[in-house]
């Protein structure tokens, strides 16, 4: 697990950037352990191209080694409003935070793989082929 990581966004024309910037774990070190009683949150950013306007999706996912669970654990919704002067606008940073505590995951010790995604979405929310990801790697939830 390496935080502060970037990770591209994959579109065209244009070009971005999703930053995980902090991972803050109240219980301390090590940090991939993580005492889901007390929470954790992840902060981060989104680079995008200033003309660009919808809806940035910013998803926690959560894949159990050797278990069942497979489950998003926490979404941050961005509005991502775009700029309209000047003709070439340069890129907007649109921060995030996603924050998870119990029951989103069991207060049992099991080891879990997490990822971070990003996708864009039309103003109504429809489907673009705008998107990144960032594997986290894998954390004990205690």
């Amino acid at each position: 697990m390496a935080i502060p990581a970037t990770a591209d966004v994959q579109f065209i024309p244009g070009s971005g950037k999703l930053y995980i910037d902090t991972l803050v774990d109240p219980s301390g070190n090590p940090t991939n352990v993580l005492d889901i009683d007390v929470g954790f949150t992840i902060n981060g950013r989104l680079q995008l191209p200033g003309w660009l306007s919808g809806r940035g999706v910013v998803r926690l996912a959560a894949d159990e080694i050797g278990g069942q669970i497979d489950k998003t654990i926490g979404e941050a919704i961005v509005s991502v409003t775009g700029a309209t002067t000047p003709h070439d606008p340069p890129n907007i940073i649109y921060p995030w935070s996603i924050s998870v505590k119990t029951p989103t995951l069991p207060d049992e010790s099991k080891m879990y793989q997490l990822a971070i995604a990003f996708i864009f979405q039309t103003r109504g929310g429809g489907h673009t082929d705008i998107g990144g990801v960032y594997d986290l790697g894998s954390f004990l939830v205690v």
